[in-house]
């Protein structure tokens, strides 16, 4: 049976439930950026905990770069996140680089220029939609029980995902569904062939 594509800005839900051990192989989902959508004139740090559940203690004791809007930010308590922006997460890089790019770290002030300086309030009491990109440790972590919760995706970026990875992708994956019907893997690109948004839930069977 040849399956659907997606019509245009329809939103599906695909669970893959995978052995345990497949399940990193989305990780790099989210360093490729997914969609989190959370209240509007929230602080970084507000933002995070609401759309995302990354605690304020784990973004102090584990997160160590945060780029909003492709500049390295400070301070998560005082920067806003207005609809559209891309938020980009990462643990401690190794080198000089990781070094001049740390949060308050020794050599924050010689990167004023690529710094990103706390703007104005966003607009209170309305749904935003952020791009959140999560690299090395904090995807690890945070993956798991991103991925089990569902994330929000575009279907062509996830389709490239898929097709980029092969058949690999799919070893140890134990079922699929599509809006909770069953459907065999192979089918699964057909279906991601549209402009829609995928709410992709990929957990351990």
């Amino acid at each position: 049976m040849k399956s659907q594509p997606l019509a245009s800005a329809a939103t599906v839900k695909l669970t893959l439930t995978l052995q345990k051990a497949a399940v990193p192989r989305f990780f790099p989902l989210l360093g490729e950026g997914f969609l989190a959508k959370g209240p509007g004139g929230e602080t970084v740090e507000g933002f995070l905990q609401k759309a995302a559940g990354i605690s304020p203690a784990y973004l102090n004791d584990r997160v160590q770069t945060v780029f909003l809007d492709g500049k390295a930010l400070d301070d998560l308590k005082t920067a806003t996140v207005g609809d559209g922006a891309t938020l980009a997460l990462s643990a401690a890089m190794p080198g000089l680089a990781g070094a001049m790019l740390r949060r308050g770290g020794f050599y924050a002030a010689m990167r004023r220029q690529i710094s990103h300086e706390a703007g104005g309030p966003a607009a209170a009491g309305q749904e935003i939609t952020v791009t959140l990109k999560l690299f090395n440790l904090v995807a690890r972590d945070a993956g798991p029980r991103l991925l089990a919760n569902g994330i929000l995706i575009p279907a062509g970026q996830l389709k490239d995902f898929i097709e980029r990875q092969g058949h690999w992708i799919w070893a140890g994956c134990i079922a699929a569904e599509v809006d909770g019907k069953p459907m065999e893997t192979g089918q699964v690109p057909g279906v991601l062939s549209g402009s829609g948004q995928v709410i992709l839930v990929v957990k351990a069977g």
